[in-house]
């Protein structure tokens, strides 16, 4: 019978020492504000590449999805006939260069009028424009890569005839990509030139953060959605195979910046007493706490407020029930609360 009550009064003594939440301080220079919303991976660019002369296809990449280096020939139109126009137009040019050439020297030497010598110059100015032109047609017979990317589609067969600016192929760019999503006018008033942003990529159960850059944001709202277009560039991941049209999630994250150098905590970390601010050391060897007078700034979001005196970081303070507690009392450590950084809310 005397040893229940021993065992008895001694589970009281243990009811008696209180149970607190520890963190440890740290200095944080910003805090984080969050929002996530729904968005869709797009192609950086895509153009429809085009002749800009006429004839017959000879040669056409109709590989949807095949990757294509930039400068590389797509699609190529018979050149016969513009070799052959390119071949009369030099020797046009040619004659007409050594006439204006010779016309020039007698000229110099006022052996000729000088209304022959400007008909020699407008026929080598003539000639040489058409020399240039023949030229660019038959190097435009060939239909190269603008920039490397990826066949999307193909509008024509090969040995078709084929039309100045008729598109032959859909051409994307997939060097970056671009995200698009919408938000709310309550979370564009949260976007600043701090705003940091990202795509969230699922990738089997986790989800791969891509760091990006802010492309636009629309300055009329949709009717049906009531909220604002937003887009981003982000570089194309080396271990994942992002697509166009895929979902995903924007991630934007707004930077308030505090004070260079401050500390910040929970709210409930503190507490007033004679119209001053303090908080609870926790000492590990002794299980004990102590009070620390703080100057405490101004409360920021997710309800942490700055110390701009009394922590230096690296303290372990007391986060709940601090109105509880007096000078030297013994408490426990909460054992299923880790470790945290300043600025994730307890």
């Amino acid at each position: 019978m005397l040893i229940f009550v021993g065992c008895k009064e001694k589970a009281k003594e243990e009811v008696r020492v209180r149970s607190v939440k520890v963190l440890q301080t740290s200095i944080e220079a910003t805090n984080s504000n969050k929002i996530v919303v729904p968005a869709s991976i797009h192609e950086k660019r895509e153009t429809k590449l085009a002749f800009r002369v006429n004839g017959p296809l000879v040669k056409l990449n109709d590989i949807i999805g095949d990757y294509v280096s930039e400068g590389q020939v797509i699609a190529k139109i018979d050149p016969r006939d513009y070799k052959i126009a390119l071949e009369k137009s030099s020797a046009t040019f040619k004659l007409a260069e050594a006439e204006y050439k010779r016309y020039k020297r007698l000229l110099e030497k006022e052996s000729v009028a000088a209304s022959t010598y400007d008909l020699m110059e407008s026929n080598y100015t003539a000639a040489k424009t058409a020399y240039e032109s023949a030229k660019n047609a038959l190097e435009d017979t060939d239909l190269k890569a603008p920039f490397s990317g990826y066949i999307s589609d193909v509008f024509v067969n090969n040995f078709e005839e084929v039309n100045p600016g008729q598109p032959i192929i859909s051409f994307i760019d997939l060097s970056k990509f671009e995200v698009k999503a919408w938000i709310s006018l309550k979370d564009l008033a949260k976007v600043t030139d701090s705003t940091q942003y990202a795509c969230l990529v699922e990738v089997g159960n986790k989800k791969i953060r891509v760091p990006g850059t802010l492309k636009e944001i629309g300055h009329k709202t949709s009717m049906s959605k009531q909220s604002y277009p937003i887009s981003i560039l982000i570089d194309a991941p080396k271990n994942i195979k992002l697509r166009a049209g895929m979902t995903t999630h924007m991630e934007i994250i707004k930077k308030e910046t505090s004070s260079v150098g401050s500390l910040q905590i929970p709210i409930t970390c503190v507490y007033n007493k004679e119209n001053k601010t303090f908080v609870w050391l926790f000492n590990e060897s002794t299980n004990t706490v102590s009070a620390k007078e703080v100057l405490s700034g101004k409360v920021v979001a997710n309800d942490m407020i700055e110390i701009k005196r009394g922590l230096k970081g690296g303290e372990n303070i007391v986060s709940t029930g601090v109105n509880y507690l007096f000078e030297g009392q013994k408490v426990k450590k909460y054992k299923g609360f880790a470790k945290t950084n300043v600025g994730n809310k307890l």
